[in-house]
């Protein structure tokens, strides 16, 4: 094995074009992850001459709370998944450094014969290990979590959880560290991550052995750990992204309170006009025609119904989520729409392209938003045409497309979907697609549009299967 990499070396003038040139240090590993040689740059960052860590593992160099965090992100890197990750390395002079590794495999003929680690120094850290700890920059900690507890975590991860060394962390009961309410899904995504289930990252709050909560992402992956399966977890502090998109949102708010008020003077002060010349009328000339009444009644109808659909956007959403057969809700709703397509020229078919899983979702909110899809693709066929839904399931998220064949809608038309009282139809307030849009947001799902000018709209909701 070392003769092929000792080959590569030569046959690639790796030594000359990569290590002599490298500013940065950087270490040659065989396919077993030991050292077998590194350049010039080594010393300076570790105060080692480079032969002095051959044939030994590579996590060797760090400090002894980040070895086993380093070897697994060796083995990783071995395995096809390299991953850039901060951690510590020790220094001859007994103080540690923080720096930041990069793998990369070394190929000769098509075939790879070892790995290369580049290591960066994060600057402003030399110092004694406790001050090191402090300035850390990654703000990720990392766990590893096995048969029901905590087994290790790295140095950041000892930091972020505020315990004051590492034993202490393994004694405390692992859910502590979870606010009560995120409980039962961080244990679902533990106990699926053992599985070697693929896993989306969750937003939870973190309870600090200290008291204080902080928002934190957890990111779930599976590995093998002395032959066991293990959950191997990154938790970063995510408290400064949350203000800002906090501070973001607020501005999105007022100004969005800004059109809709413009919005809702001009759409109402229409038919309100329309009322009080109407009842003037009837006062001044004491007639009571049957079409001023009919007239009327539908101006009051359309206040109602910019009220009602007001009234969705403003109340909060109140959680009545019960676990649904999402195949059944979608056929209803296609059932509901049949009469009035039939009418209009328009066929609906649905396609199950995968079996669809139970969800747990508010089955009338969701029937809202599916009617109101189906509603606006049947009216933007004035000819006739046909509508597809498909439904399949894919990385735990199940996926609704509405697609229709109508006239399409502009580019410029497309980005303004979803405004207030924006819309392409005569008689459309543009509120419809805005409460859907907050529906799906309300389920933990995405909402996206495309249209293609003259050939039709689709309409793609992605919802999570575990929500």
């Amino acid at each position: 094995m070392r003769d092929l990499l000792e080959s590569g070396i030569r046959s690639g003038l790796f030594y000359r074009s990569f290590f002599d040139q490298l500013g940065q240090a950087a270490f040659l590993l065989d396919r077993t992850g030991m050292v077998f040689t590194g350049n010039p740059a080594c010393k300076s960052l570790t105060g080692y001459d480079p032969w002095q860590w051959e044939r030994k593992p590579f996590w060797s160099l760090a400090i002894p709370e980040e070895r086993e965090m380093v070897r697994l992100q060796t083995q990783f890197a071995m395995e096809g998944k390299p991953r850039p990750f901060c951690t510590y390395l020790a220094h001859q002079t007994d103080y540690a450094v923080q720096v930041r590794i990069t793998f990369d495999s070394f190929q000769t003929d098509g075939e790879v014969v070892g790995y290369f680690a580049i290591v960066q120094e994060i600057m402003g850290t030399r110092n004694d290990s406790e001050s090191c700890a402090s300035a850390d920059l990654s703000k990720e900690g990392v766990f590893i979590y096995r048969s029901g507890s905590l087994q290790y975590a790295n140095q950041v991860g000892v930091k972020l959880v505020g315990a004051p060394h590492l034993n202490r962390l393994l004694q405390t009961p692992f859910f502590s560290l979870f606010h009560p309410h995120d409980i039962p899904v961080v244990d679902d995504m533990l106990k699926r991550t053992e599985r070697g289930e693929t896993v989306h990252p969750l937003e939870i709050e973190l309870v600090r052995m200290d008291g204080i909560m902080i928002d934190a992402e957890v990111l779930g992956t599976y590995a093998v750990i002395s032959g066991k399966p293990s959950c191997y977890l990154l938790i970063r502090d995510i408290t400064e992204r949350k203000r800002a998109q906090e501070f973001l949102q607020n501005s999105e708010k007022l100004a969005l309170v800004g059109q809709l008020a413009a919005g809702i003077a001009h759409e109402i002060r229409n038919p309100l006009t329309s009322l009080k010349g109407f009842v003037q009328l009837m006062q001044k000339d004491g007639m009571r025609k049957a079409e001023y009444f009919s007239i009327m009644s539908s101006e009051l109808v359309r206040i109602e119904l910019i009220v009602n659909e007001l009234l969705v956007l403003a109340k909060p959403h109140e959680a009545a989520f019960e676990t649904r057969d999402l195949s059944n809700l979608v056929s209803h709703v296609v059932a509901l729409l049949e009469t009035e397509a039939i009418l209009r020229k328009v066929m609906i078919q649905v396609i199950f392209e995968t079996e669809m899983p139970m969800i747990r979702c508010d089955e009338n909110h969701l029937k809202q938003a599916f009617i109101n899809f189906l509603k606006n693709g049947i009216e933007a066929m004035q000819g006739g045409g046909e509508i597809v839904v498909r439904l399949r399931c894919e990385d735990n998220r199940a996926v609704i497309r509405f697609e229709d064949n109508g006239v399409g809608i502009p580019p410029h038309q497309l980005a303004r979907l979803g405004e207030a009282f924006f819309t392409t139809k005569e008689s459309g307030t543009g509120l419809g697609l805005m409460v859907s849009r907050r529906i799906i947001e309300n389920h933990r799902g995405t909402l996206r549009l495309t249209s293609v000018l003259g050939q039709g709209t689709t309409v793609e909701v992605s919802l999570p299967v575990h929500g």
